[in-house]
């Protein structure tokens, strides 16, 4: 279902600057559990929160969680405690579980519990696939293997549906969806591949929009009729306007529907903090929707290889250094004209060292100190 331009809908940013005291718009009431919501510090913006998909992975592995003052609890209610206000949980279709590709629907509803329990506001994030889906790769699912287009339509459809009504039914209800993970160069590869280059090709953004189309009206079969959850569009191109302007006029031009725009920033492949807030700036400027940061990190120290974009670290590799980073990508987000900059998803804050995980980059753009202890940077404020 293609969702207008309503007043109902655009009314994304007072809502959020009223610091998410109201529940956001969802197809379901939810029941709060007998955990309490946690207290949070305040903070700049109005959605400061992270991806904390692989979190019962490495709880189940042996890690500890502490606070600031190296006190052992619930890395959730650490992080809420520090300031953060939501969660961004991934979802696979039927994932190989191989190291930290475990996001299966019995593993993600269980985690959803936990952040709705907490309080804080759920972003799910459905990848449409197996495993990782970003611009070098979006896989089909091996269940829909060889569907036409048309029955590919279908099932995103109804994968759409049952997983959205599995969520509601288990009392978590996503405040906010992407249906899509990076989706700059399309999903669903080769039949929803787009691609930025000197030849359009219509057809294939047709196609595209067609897949986008069935995902939203399989979100709201799933609402019967109320309110949607807000749709996040992710997109990867900060630092690279012309193909932000591109996939933003194309989505346009074929009628994708969607309420904010989300864009990946890690500096060694996108650039600055001047590049990021252009992109932001044009995001905002184009699409006329709010925007947001919805994958963001940055090294605390350096154990991995760092070669690549070295250039683009502008802050010391260090506990203050990404402090100071993140404290730059909140007003980045603050300088977004008529505040349209509405919040950021840190990106792994729960990757503490662990022998028994292979974790990204070392643990070294983690929330947490290899002792598990929280870091300055999940404040997520200018002090």
């Amino acid at each position: 279902m293609q969702r207008s331009h309503s007043p109902q809908r655009l009314r994304v940013l007072p809502f959020l600057a009223a610091a998410l005291a109201v529940v956001l718009p969802g197809c379901v009431t939810q029941t709060p559990s007998a955990q309490a919501p946690v207290e949070e510090a305040p903070v700049n913006i109005p959605l400061a929160g992270a991806d904390v998909s692989a979190l019962p992975l490495f709880e189940r592995a042996g890690t500890v969680y502490r606070d600031a003052k190296g006190r052992d609890g619930d890395a959730l209610a650490i992080l809420r405690g520090a300031g953060m206000n939501a969660f961004r949980l991934r979802l696979f279709v039927h994932p190989d579980y191989d190291n930290v590709v475990v996001n299966d629907l019995e593993y993600t509803l269980a985690l959803a519990k936990r952040v709705k329990a907490t309080g804080a506001k759920f972003l799910l994030d459905l990848h449409y696939s197996d495993t990782w889906a970003d611009p070098s790769k979006q896989f089909v699912p091996k269940a829909w293997e060889g569907l036409d287009f048309d029955s590919l339509c279908d099932k995103v459809r109804s994968y759409t549906r049952e997983t959205i009504a599995a969520f509601a039914q288990a009392g978590a209800m996503p405040d906010m969806v992407q249906l899509g993970n990076e989706i700059t160069n399309g999903m669903l590869w080769p039949e929803g591949r787009v691609e930025h280059g000197p030849a359009p090709d219509p057809a294939a953004w047709d196609r595209f929009a067609a897949l986008q189309k069935a995902a939203h009206e399989g979100l709201a079969q799933a609402c019967a009729g109320r309110p949607l959850p807000l749709v996040i569009l992710h997109i990867e191109s900060t630092g690279n306007l012309p193909r932000t302007e591109w996939f933003l006029a194309e989505a346009a031009r074929t009628g994708v529907a969607y309420d904010i725009v989300g864009l990946s920033y890690y500096p060694q492949w996108h650039g600055t903090i001047a590049d990021l807030s252009k992109t932001l700036n044009l995001a905002a400027e184009k699409s006329g929707r709010p925007v947001m940061v919805a994958e963001v990190a940055y090294p605390w120290k350096k154990s991995a290889d760092w070669s690549e974009g070295a250039e683009n670290l502008a802050f010391p590799a260090t506990p203050a250094g990404q402090n100071a980073f993140a404290m730059a990508v909140v007003r980045a987000l603050r300088e977004v004209p008529d505040g349209k900059g509405i919040g950021l998803f840190w990106w792994y804050p729960e990757a503490v060292l662990n022998p028994k995980i292979n974790v990204w980059l070392g643990g070294d753009c983690a929330l947490f100190s290899t002792d598990g202890r929280l870091l300055p940077a999940a404040r997520m404020r200018i002090e």
